[in-house]
């Protein structure tokens, strides 16, 4: 065996200190390190200065008449490779290995942090425009893949219909505005891994994940409704019933109530959608959206299952009031019937029965709805005696409320439907008062809300846009009615792409149109399309379904009393 090696002896007893002071390194004597002075300093009376590391990052390059000593260590590290074995070098099977899992990695962290980005995006965002139920919604898409990929697409739409990007068009009836190309085509690729994964589902899993199905459901129908999808939109419709059929025993569940009252208002707004804009016979034709046994007499509930019912009311009402009046437009035949019988008519009994008695009890679900309404909900101050100033509210969702309120009150006057079902009786202003308090009453509520809020907290209802036209039809007063235009261009210049689900830019045009022929001494009833386009096609790069370019306009003379229909163009650009 060998013996230990010796150790090494000290070439010298000197103990070298690297915190001397300044003084004692120069004069390269031991420092004993007294604070704040040492000694050898005080003794000489000299300033002792302590040193500081220094550290120098410093990039070096080889000159170039070191070449002979490279290519030296390349030959020897070159004949080190070839003497090693072989596992320690990887080939470039090995390399492309190590660089796909690179990439891969990569990949994995971008799509996490987009994942991120819209999920941040949704709450933020996307969460105070829908019903509080999606709160809970976002709880569990933590542990289920298919909800938290339909909640990012549904969030990377919003952001790519807010994030509107210009381009080139020379269509009259079209913005030069897009959805944003990138938040869109993101938004495809989660909901298309949402619909792969609900696809795949079997039958235990509708069972044993009810509400993440029905969550899932909820989320598709926003997405398809905020497209203009309205194929895709009633494809998850039989969906939902059918699941709600064969899982009676959850209907109770407060969970799904819940789940079903932001379920039907999508539904309000795709119905609202179809009726601006479609053919004549396809608006008389509209059914009604009843409202599920489940939600029925849901005063007292909540906010939000009061706005359902609000748009129930409104939406029969706005179907029962245009079936009245647009009858007289329906076909050349029934006009000319009409004209024939000659007769001062105000109603007959079908009328009765079809309309009057409808609309009557509309009302009254409406006088009950209002007596429910919660102190909170209710205007902040209205002053009777000023008919132009703002009416405020203690938030956003109460103030939609209630012009949902003023609208389907217009829509319950029934002056207008007499006068129009009168031939002989010519215009007098009297006749069509009925409606002007309500119309004004809306107006205050638009003045005091927020223009940019509106924009974004209406994407998945029905917005002041669309209120605004439908009174505008009903409103038989110019100044009013170009007040209403006024509003609707201002809304324009702050958002012009769309509010409620609805174009904005489409809407304006229409009150121009509409306004012209006011002007010249008609009173306006009906807008419609020549031709029925099913609602279009889905707004995939435009923000509007239908690209239209006229529309017909049914109206009546005051002085005559002739009824006109004109085919007019739309400027959609002033």
């Amino acid at each position: 065996m060998y013996k230990p090696a010796p150790p090494r002896p000290k070439k010298t007893d000197i103990v070298r200190s690297r915190t001397g002071c300044k003084s004692c390194r120069e004069r390269k004597t031991k420092c004993d390190e007294q604070k704040p002075t040492c000694g050898t300093c005080v003794r000489l009376g000299k300033a002792c200065e302590r040193l500081q590391p220094d550290f120098k990052f410093r990039v070096v390059n080889r000159p170039g008449s070191s070449k002979g000593v490279i290519s030296k260590k390349t030959s020897r590290l070159e004949s080190k490779r070839q003497s090693s074995p072989e596992k320690h070098v990887p080939d470039e099977a090995g390399l492309n290995d190590l660089g796909l899992a690179r990439l891969d990695l990569i990949k994995s962290l971008q799509h996490t942090e987009r994942d991120v980005f819209y999920s941040t995006y949704w709450e933020d965002i996307c969460l105070p425009a829908l019903h509080p139920i999606f709160h809970s919604a976002s709880h569990l898409a933590r542990n289920n893949r298919m909800l938290n990929d339909a909640i990012l697409a549904l969030s990377a739409c919003n952001l790519s219909r807010i994030k509107a990007e210009q381009r080139n068009t020379s269509r009259m009836n079209q913005s030069s505005l897009s959805p944003n190309l990138m938040h869109q085509t993101r938004s495809y690729w989660y909901y298309s891994s949402a619909i792969r994964a609900f696809a795949s589902l079997q039958e235990v899993d509708y069972r044993y994940n009810a509400m993440v199905v029905l969550t899932v459901l909820a989320v598709f129908a926003h997405l398809e409704s905020s497209m203009g999808n309205f194929e895709g939109f009633y494809c998850h419709f039989k969906g939902l019933s059918a699941f709600l059929m064969d899982l009676e025993e959850i209907a109770g569940d407060p969970v799904v109530k819940s789940l079903l009252t932001s379920w039907m208002q999508i539904r309000f707004v795709v119905w609202w959608a179809r009726a601006y804009f479609c053919s004549l016979d396809v608006l008389r034709r509209l059914p009604s959206v009843p409202l599920p046994k489940l939600l029925e007499g849901s005063f007292v509930s909540s906010l939000y299952e009061r706005r359902v019912v609000v748009l129930s009311i409104m939406c029969e009402s706005h179907r029962l009031n245009y079936n009245a009046v647009l009858k007289h437009w329906s076909s050349q035949k029934e006009s000319n019937d009409w004209e024939q019988r000659g007769q001062d008519t105000i109603y007959d009994g079908n009328d009765q029965l079809n309309y009057y008695i409808p609309l009557a009890e509309e009302a009254r679900k409406l006088d009950e709805w209002l007596l429910h309404l919660s102190l909170s909900e209710k205007p902040l101050s209205i002053d009777h005696n000023i008919d132009d100033t703002p009416i405020y509210f203690q938030s956003y969702d109460a103030a939609l409320n209630y012009a949902y309120y003023a609208l389907a009150r217009i829509m319950q006057c029934t002056d207008s439907i007499r006068h129009l079902s009168n031939k002989t009786d010519p215009y007098s202003p009297k006749s069509n008062s009925e409606e002007e308090p309500w119309i004004r009453l809306l107006l205050r509520i638009t003045k005091g809300i927020n223009l940019r809020i509106s924009a974004s907290r209406n994407s998945y209802t029905i917005g002041f846009s669309g209120l605004l036209l439908a009174a505008l039809l009903r409103c038989q007063d110019l100044a009013l009615s170009l007040e209403i235009q006024n509003w609707l261009q201002n809304l324009e210049s702050v958002q012009p792409t769309e509010e409620g689900a609805f174009p904005v830019y489409q809407a304006v045009g229409v009150a121009r149109a509409i306004n012209r022929q006011k002007m010249m001494g008609r009173d306006m009833f009906g807008v419609t399309q020549p031709v029925d386009d099913d609602g279009g096609t889905p707004k995939v790069t435009a923000y509007n379904s239908q690209s239209i370019s006229t529309v017909l306009l049914h109206s009546r003379c005051r002085v005559s009393g002739e009824l006109f229909t004109e085919c007019v163009s739309i400027d959609l650009h002033g």
